[in-house]
C-alpha cells in the first residue's frame, strides 16, 4: 500500500468518526441534517402505513402509534427542519400573487390579470375621467387691454 492509499484510508476513517460524533452530539452542520436520516425512515414508514389504510389493506394501529410518537419526539427535538411536500405540484405561474409580479398592482392602463379560478374579487373602482378645463381667453380678446 502506497503513501497516498494510507492517507486516503486515514482521511476516510477520520471523516466517519467525525460524522458519528456530530450525529451523536446533535450539532447541525450545513449539508448534514441532524437526525434527518432517522426522520426520513419514520416518514417513509408513515407513508407506507397511510397508503395501506387508504387502499383498504390492514395496517397495525400499534405501528402507526409508534411511528407517530417517534416523529413527534423528533419534531420536539428540532430534528425535523421542514414539513414541506417534496412532490407537490407547483402553482401555475401568477397564481401565488393576486396582482402582478411581486404582488404589486399592474401599471395604469395595463390590462388586469385574469382572476384565479374559484376566487371572486371585485375590481377596484375606476377613477373618473378628468378633463382639463379650457384655458381662459387671452387678455387682448376680452377688451381689457391697453
Amino acid at each position: 500500500m502506497g503513501f497516498l492509499d494510507k492517507a486516503k484510508a486515514a482521511a476516510t476513517d477520520l471523516a466517519a468518526k467525525a460524522d458519528t460524533a456530530l450525529a451523536s452530539s446533535g450539532i447541525s452542520v450545513p449539508g448534514v441534517a441532524a437526525g434527518g436520516g432517522e426522520a426520513d425512515k419514520y416518514f417513509h414508514d408513515l407513508g407506507v402505513l397511510t397508503y395501506l389504510q387508504a387502499t383498504g389493506r390492514q395496517a397495525a394501529a400499534a405501528d402507526h402509534d409508534r411511528v407517530m410518537a417517534a416523529l413527534q419526539q423528533l419534531e420536539a427535538r428540532g430534528a425535523i427542519k421542514s414539513l414541506a411536500l417534496h412532490t407537490a405540484t407547483p402553482p401555475p405561474p401568477g397564481a401565488a400573487q393576486a396582482w402582478g409580479q411581486g404582488g404589486y398592482p399592474p401599471p395604469p392602463g395595463a390590462p388586469m390579470p385574469p382572476p384565479q379560478p374559484g376566487v371572486t374579487t371585485t375590481p377596484p373602482p375606476q377613477a373618473p375621467e378628468v378633463r382639463p378645463a379650457a384655458p381662459p381667453p387671452p387678455s387682448w380678446m376680452s377688451g381689457g387691454g391697453a
